[in-house]
C-alpha cells in the first residue's frame, strides 16, 4: 500500500529574536506538533498536516514580531528536512564532520539550509573557543596545584624552621640564664624594658634599689650607645675600589670585641655603702615583640646590655695597684708612678716642673717621740704638699716628689717656701716641722735622661738644705719668751 505523505513545513521567522515569543510558541506549539520542533537562529521548524497549519497561523498571529511560511511537499520536501535534520544533529554531536550541500536543498529550504550552515560555524566557532577555554583553564588548574604544593613544601619548611627556632631559642634562654652575667633588653625607642634573664630577675629582687640605680645609668646611656654605634658602622663601610687579586689580610690593630657593640663601665655604691664595678657591652638587635600588649616595641631596634659584675676583679685589680704604685701610710703614688708619669709627660711633649723635696727633723722626731708620731709627721707633710696641686708622690722614706705643669719654677719655689715657713711656725705638735727643696724645669721631648734630672735637683736640694736648714739646736726647747 502506497500512502501519500502529505504535509505542511510550518516555518516560522521571530524578526526582532522576541523571548516572549519564543516562551509562547515552546509552550503552544507541541501540541499540535508532534514530529519536528527546534529553533535555528531566528527559524522555528515545524514538521505538521495540513489541517493544524491554520492552528500555527493563529499562534503566529498571537505572538509578536512573527512571520510565517508554509511549505508544502512530498518526498523532495521529507528528503530536504531530513538533510536538514541530519546536519543539525551532527552540528550537536560530530560539529567538526558535518556538512551540507545547500544545492541538495529544494529551493524553499536553501536559505534555512545557509542559516544552519551559519549555525554550524557559529557552534564550531564556540566549540574552538570553549576548548581553548578549557585548555587554558586546565594550565592554569595546573599552575595552581603547583603553586599549592610548593606553598605546602614551604608551609612545611618554614614549620620545620620555626621548630628549630623554638628550639635554639630555648637552648638561648637555658644558656642565658645558667650564666652568671646579667642580661637586660631594653627598647631602643621606649627604653621599655622587654627581656631580662634569670641573674637579672634575681639582681632586681633581691637588690631592687641597686637595680633600679643600674637600668637609669644603662637606659642614660642608650642615645650614646646608639650614635657611638651608628658612627663605628658608618666608618666600617668599604670605600669603593679597583677590583684586584690581592688576598685580604687581617689587622692586627682591630679591637678584640665586635666593633659593633660598646664596652663601657660602671660603678656604683649599694645600700650597704660598698662600691660595686661593672662592666657592660651594649649593641643594637632588631626586637619582635610576640605580645599584642606591648606590640608598639614590634618589628623595632632594642638594645641589649650584657652586664658582668666586676667587683671582685676590680677589687684585686686596685690592691696589686696600691701594691705597685701607692705608698701605704700616706696613700699617695710613689716613686714607680711618679717616673712613669715624667716619661709619659717627655714622651707627649709636655713642659713640666719636678720639685724634689726633703723633711727636715723626722730622725729627731723618730728618736723622741716615737715611730708613730713620725709617721703622723710624714702624713703631716704629704697633705700640707697636696694643698698646691700637681702630683705628689712619696719616693723614700722622708723624700717627695712634687710633679707640676702650668707653672715656672720661681712659681713653684714661691709656693714651697710660704708652705715651709707655716710649717716652721706650727709649735703645737712639741717638735720642729720643716723640709728642705728644690726646682727643676724640665722642657718637653728633652732628651736627657730623666735620671740626670731627678739626680740634678736631688743635688739643688741638698744644697739648699746646707743653706737654710735651721740647726736642731735653735729649734728644740727653744721657748719664744726667753
Amino acid at each position: 500500500m502506497v500512502v501519500d505523505l502529505k504535509f505542511f513545513v510550518c516555518v516560522f521567522r521571530v524578526t526582532h529574536g522576541s523571548e516572549n515569543c519564543k516562551e509562547k510558541m515552546q509552550s503552544d506549539i507541541p501540541i499540535y506538533a508532534k514530529k519536528i520542533f527546534l529553533f535555528i537562529r531566528n527559524y522555528c521548524i515545524i514538521l505538521t498536516h495540513k489541517d493544524t497549519c491554520s492552528t500555527f497561523d493563529s499562534i503566529c498571529a498571537g505572538a509578536p514580531d512573527t512571520q510565517s511560511n508554509h511549505f508544502t511537499g512530498g518526498i523532495e520536501m521529507e528528503h530536504s528536512l531530513k538533510l536538514l535534520t541530519n546536519y543539525l544533529q551532527d552540528i550537536l554531536k560530530q560539529p567538526q564532520t558535518a556538512s551540507l550541500h545547500v544545492e541538495d536543498l529544494s529551493p524553499d529550504f536553501r536559505e534555512l539550509g545557509e542559516n544552519a550552515a551559519l549555525l554550524a560555524d557559529t557552534i564550531q566557532d564556540l566549540t574552538n573557543q570553549l576548548q581553548l577555554k578549557n585548555e587554558t583553564l586546565e594550565l592554569e588548574n595546573q599552575v595552581l596545584m603547583d603553586n599549592i604544593q610548593a606553598m605546602d613544601e614551604i608551609s612545611w619548611a618554614l614549620e620545620q624552621s620555626n621548630q628549630q627556632l623554638r628550639i635554639n631559642l630555648n637552648l638561648v634562654n637555658a644558656l642565658t640564664d645558667y650564666t652568671h652575667n646579667m642580661i637586660f633588653v631594653y627598647s631602643a625607642e621606649t627604653g621599655q624594658e622587654v627581656h631580662t634573664n634569670q641573674p637579672a630577675r634575681w639582681f632586681q629582687n633581691a637588690h631592687a634599689q641597686t637595680a633600679a640605680h643600674l637600668a637609669g645609668l644603662l637606659l642614660d646611656k642608650q642615645p650614646e650607645i646608639q650614635q657611638q654605634i651608628g658612627q663605628t658602622r658608618e666608618n666600617q663601610k668599604p670605600e669603593p675600589t679597583e677590583q684586584t687579586d690581592a688576598v685580604p689580610t687581617e689587622n692586627p690593630n682591630l679591637p678584640e670585641h665586635n666593633t659593633s657593640s660598646l664596652r663601657w663601665n660602671i660603678a656604683l655604691t649599694d645600700s650597704d655603702g660598698i662600691d660595686i664595678y661593672y662592666q657592660v657591652e651594649s649593641f643594637l638587635i632588631p626586637w619582635f615583640h610576640s605580645d599584642e600588649g606591648n606590640s608598639q616595641d614590634a618589628k623595632k631596634q632594642a638594645i641589649v646590655h650584657i652586664v658582668l659584675d666586676e667587683t671582685e676583679r676590680q677589687r684585686r685589680q686596685n690592691l696589686i695597684y696600691r701594691f705597685a704604685y701607692v705608698d701605704p701610710l700616706t696613700n699617695l703614688n710613689n716613686r714607680r708612678y711618679a717616673t712613669e708619669k715624667m716619661e709619659q709627660w717627655l714622651q707627649e711633649g709636655t713642659t713640666f716642673l719636678l720639685s724634689f723635696i726633703d723633711v727636715d727633723y723626722l730622725k729627731y722626731c723618730n728618736d723622741t717621740f716615737g715611730h708613730e708620731q713620725g709617721d703622723s709627721y710624714l702624713v703631716e707633710v704629704s697633705q700640707a704638699l697636696q694643698i698646691l696641686g700637681g702630683e705628689v708622690c712619696r719616693v723614700g722614706g722622708d723624700e717627695f716628689f712634687l710633679l707640676q705643669t702650668g707653672l715656672t719654677a720661681a712659681q713653684q719655689d714661691e709656693k714651697l717656701e710660704n708652705l715651709r715657713q707655716m710649717l716652721l711656725a706650727d709649735k703645737s705638735s712639741g717638735y720642729p716641722k720643716c723640709f728642705s727643696y728644690a726646682t727643676t724645669s724640665v722642657p718637653a721631648r728633652s732628651t736627657i735622661p730623666l735620671a740626670d734630672y731627678i739626680s740634678d735637683t736631688d743635688t739643688k736640694m741638698y744644697q739648699y738644705k746646707q743653706k737654710y736648714k735651721i740647726p736642731l739646736s735653735d729649734v728644740v726647747y727653744k721657748d719664744d719668751r726667753i
